[in-house]
């Protein structure tokens, strides 16, 4: 085939093809760039849905976790009692054997008014009060309770008198009221 087109129509065709090109081109780029623009444009939304979402939900989760506050409380005691229940088990003080060692060593015509026996009681001075029949069970029970003992060790470290009294109540069997000043022995607790 001959070709009849001057070398100037020649590049004016050229040209053109180039220009037609270019323009598909730069629509296309444009095409593009609006399709990435509403992409961009529907992920801001949907975060912003998201967003608002998230933070109905904190909302929500704050207003019940205000409303569980007093069971929080009650765990935190909880866990208190059983923190202290562990160091009272962990130290395993024979409270058992201590009881019935105190109520073994009192002698016939006395009662035990009120016996306290606690962690902290040890090595410190506590008073003990006992309603006997006569002044002698009184000075029986004070030389029981030095002797008195857990396992081959003293209970006791120290028994003093406090008082000794006669009761007011003439009709009671128990008609003496002795306070004693003791100290449990640190000895009975295990190591």
């Amino acid at each position: 085939m001959i070709n009849l087109l001057s070398p100037d129509d020649k590049r004016q065709l050229q040209a053109a093809r180039t220009n037609s090109l270019l323009l598909r081109y730069a629509v296309l780029l444009g095409v593009i760039i609006g399709l990435l623009v509403l992409e961009m444009v529907g992920a801001y939304l949907l975060l912003g849905a998201d967003r608002a979402h998230n933070q109905a939900v904190i909302a929500d989760n704050a207003a019940k976790t205000a409303s569980y506050a007093s069971t929080r409380q009650e765990a935190v005691a909880f866990q208190s009692n059983l923190a202290t229940a562990k160091y009272i088990l962990s130290k395993q003080v024979p409270y058992n054997d201590l009881i019935l060692t105190v109520a073994g060593v009192l002698p016939t015509g006395t009662v035990l008014d009120q016996l306290t026996i606690a962690p902290d009681t040890f090595g410190t001075a506590t008073t003990l009060t006992v309603h006997t029949s006569s002044y002698d069970a009184a000075i029986n029970t004070r030389q029981n309770l030095m002797r008195a003992s857990v396992q081959g060790k003293a209970l006791f470290d120290s028994v003093s008198f406090q008082s000794v009294a006669t009761s007011a109540d003439k009709t009671s069997l128990y008609g003496y009221t002795a306070i004693y000043n003791v100290t449990y022995s640190k000895a009975v607790l295990p190591s």
